[in-house]
């Protein structure tokens, strides 16, 4: 089953992107913080959808709204 990958770290670099993409089962990756060229470019080849700085509020916003 695939899912979605949140990250709240400052910077996403090649080696967690190899990381992620050998898990197998990633959809896309979402994180508050950066995402290296290099690790975009991986994404991109393995398939997966990719967002960087993604407010933190707007994860608050969609948990309040699922309750």
């Amino acid at each position: 089953m695939q899912y979605v990958e949140v990250k709240t770290r400052k910077f996403i670099y090649p080696g967690l992107a190899r990381t992620l993409i050998a898990k197998g089962s990633i959809a896309a990756v979402v994180t508050t913080g950066q995402i290296s060229q290099t690790a975009k470019m991986l994404f991109d080849e393995a398939g997966i959808a990719w967002a960087e700085r993604i407010p933190e509020a707007e994860f608050m916003t969609v948990e309040a709204e699922e309750e």
